[in-house]
């Protein structure tokens, strides 16, 4: 389905696949199946309860990728939008519950989860079952999204980003080639999709201090702004793009080949996110090379060993290749990082998710030779 709507996916989506199942079912063209696989973009309960018979009883895998708790609200959402969206968190709760087996992408996803839920079941006028948690946590478990590899030859279409919705940059802004004849400048990825949720207003805020900081003799810092821009570019962004254009090299949507290119001449990835279940793209950043400018929150302590965070441009433990770097070296660090993000390798994590589909396919067929109805077949 498109890239829109993400409350509306979230209420629906279970139940128009479902109703596709059951036309397809009813014409003789329903496909048989060993599992049905689901993101927590949908509601799993409402799929599986009006699926036809037949696909309803196999085994159902969740992949939450993201949770409605711990995503933060836009500051234009009306309150009652608000409380909609609380909601949404149960239909996660439902979804969770109807499943099999639960993928999380990454601790912090499933803790920020368990702990917002309990957090508002304290409110309930009557006391859920308390032994959801102990079911979530046997049903869980964490394995990171497949992040390919940035060597593989990929497609360059548009479609992929969705870049019919993007609104375009001044072409001034897009690609500043002129600014690649400062050789000692450090060079800094945004790799985030410009809207609220990835923390514009701060990134303002930190090239503003690095103007005043190069001012008194501190590194030149150049931006590479490589997520995605909307139709309604936040604020912030717009005084980033007219405050800082004499540094800003590029910004805006870039199709894979070139996107991998500018990750390859960046000294450090930035992130501002106030919310990130995992971080592909500072993931990728880091196995480019880029030196981690990493909060000590959300999702990045399990993305880097603990020396990574509490790093950026002027106070670093780290070699560079600019003047006033110190502590270990930075191919080290590399090293220790490419390391940490090994069970986000797309060949691993494939194969662990895989893994988790065929358990679940095997236990539910343990399940109905040991039933009585199984032992009667």
């Amino acid at each position: 389905m498109p890239g829109r709507g993400p409350r509306w996916r979230l209420r629906l989506a279970g139940l128009a696949f479902a109703a596709d199942e059951r036309t397809r079912a009813t014409a003789g063209e329903s496909p048989d199946a060993d599992a049905i696989f689901a993101t927590s973009m949908l509601s799993l309960s409402d799929l599986r309860a009006t699926l036809p018979p037949r696909l309803r009883g196999r085994p159902h895998v969740l992949y939450m990728h993201e949770n409605q708790l711990a995503y933060p609200a836009s500051p234009k959402t009306r309150e009652r939008d608000r409380e909609r969206d609380t909601h949404l968190a149960f239909t996660n709760l439902a979804s969770i519950e109807a499943a099999d087996r639960v993928i999380w992408n990454s601790a912090w996803n499933r803790s920020s989860f368990v702990d917002g839920i309990e957090a508002l079941l304290e409110h309930a006028p009557e006391p859920l079952d308390p032994d959801w948690r102990e079911r979530l946590e046997r049903r869980s478990v964490i394995i990171p999204p497949p992040v390919e590899s940035l060597d593989e030859r990929q497609p360059d279409g548009s479609a992929a980003r969705g870049s019919d919705e993007a609104e375009p940059v001044p072409e001034a802004i897009l690609h500043n080639t002129a600014l690649r004849d400062y050789p000692d400048a450090v060079r800094v990825v945004w790799p985030h999709r410009w809207e609220h949720d990835k923390g514009c207003d701060e990134l303002l805020r930190i090239a503003s201090t690095a103007r005043r900081r190069e001012a008194d003799g501190g590194p030149r810092l150049h931006w590479l702004l490589l997520g995605q821009p909307f139709q309604r570019i936040p604020e912030s962004m717009r005084k980033m793009l007219e405050d800082h254009a004499d540094r800003i090299e590029h910004a805006g949507w870039l199709p894979r080949r070139e996107y991998v290119e500018q990750l390859r001449r960046a000294d450090w990835v930035l992130s501002t996110a106030r919310h990130e279940f995992y971080g592909i793209a500072v993931a990728e950043s880091l196995l480019a090379g880029c030196l981690p400018w990493l909060p000590d929150r959300l999702s990045y302590p399990e993305l880097v060993p603990p020396e990574a965070l509490g790093l950026d441009p002027w106070n670093t433990d780290v070699r560079t290749d600019h003047p006033g770097g110190r502590g270990p070296d930075r191919a080290e660090l590399h090293r220790r990082i490419v390391e940490r993000l090994e069970p986000a390798r797309a060949n691993v994590a494939v194969r662990g998710i895989e893994s988790v589909i065929e358990d679940a396919i095997e236990g539910a067929e343990t399940e109905d030779r040991c039933s009585p109805r199984g032992r009667r077949d």
